[in-house]
């Protein structure tokens, strides 16, 4: 059974200052269009990440996403929504935006760690490429 794409947008935020300008364009889109608001949060897990680190990313992360929210609910987003995943962060997008049936993905051009002179970070390159709905890519 094929679903329709709900209206709403996800903004993936990781505290670069790319996604900070994605995150305040995911809110300007939410509130015009007064479409729901879902901001997501991956830690990236990788082999060599020890417990203790991963247990403090996490923590990391979920005070972010709950200063993000609130940040958001101070601006008028009605009931904005937020998901915390471990994982890779372009599967881990991809597999909420399609769970929830997204129709916009808001993204900033290059991460945390994203090298100066790259156009394009990966994640959001590989976004562009794989994602079933619209992204959006903010400089």
């Amino acid at each position: 059974m094929k679903h329709k794409r709900t209206s709403s947008v996800l903004v993936a935020i990781d505290g670069s200052k790319y996604s900070e300008k994605a995150f305040v364009y995911a809110c300007e889109l939410s509130s015009m269009k007064n479409i729901p608001l879902i901001i997501i949060n991956v830690v990236e897990e990788y082999a060599t990440t020890g417990y203790s680190i991963l247990k403090e990313l996490k923590k990391s992360s979920n005070k972010m996403l709950r200063e993000y929210k609130t940040r958001a609910e101070s601006i008028g987003i009605q009931k904005p929504s937020t998901i915390h995943s471990v994982g890779n962060a372009v599967e881990e997008i991809l597999k909420i935006a399609n769970k929830k049936f997204v129709d916009t993905l808001v993204i900033g051009s290059r991460g945390k760690y994203g090298a100066s002179g790259d156009m394009l970070g990966g994640t959001s390159y590989k976004l562009i490429h794989y994602s079933k709905c619209t992204v959006t890519i903010v400089r």
